[in-house]
């Protein structure tokens, strides 16, 4: 009885891990499109900016980051 019990433990043990690694999959699957668009977005920013310091310009994100948002209190 106990052995079974035991048995039961490990295959419910065992069968949580593997929703979990499925779990992490489906969320790095249903926001990889997310991801690489703000990669996307990070990239053509820096080649603005680069292109805006090579004119003599200076360049800030319209984007509200983390950063700007203390300032704007």
């Amino acid at each position: 009885m106990t052995e079974e019990i035991d048995t039961l433990l490990e295959e419910i043990e065992s069968t949580e891990k593997h929703l979990a690694e499925l779990r992490k999959e489906y969320r790095e699957r249903k926001t990889a499109g997310l991801r690489a668009a703000l990669q996307a977005r990070a990239e053509a920013e820096e080649l603005l900016r680069q292109e805006m310091k090579e004119l003599g310009y200076g360049y800030r994100s319209p984007y509200i980051t983390y950063r700007s948002v203390g300032s704007l209190a």
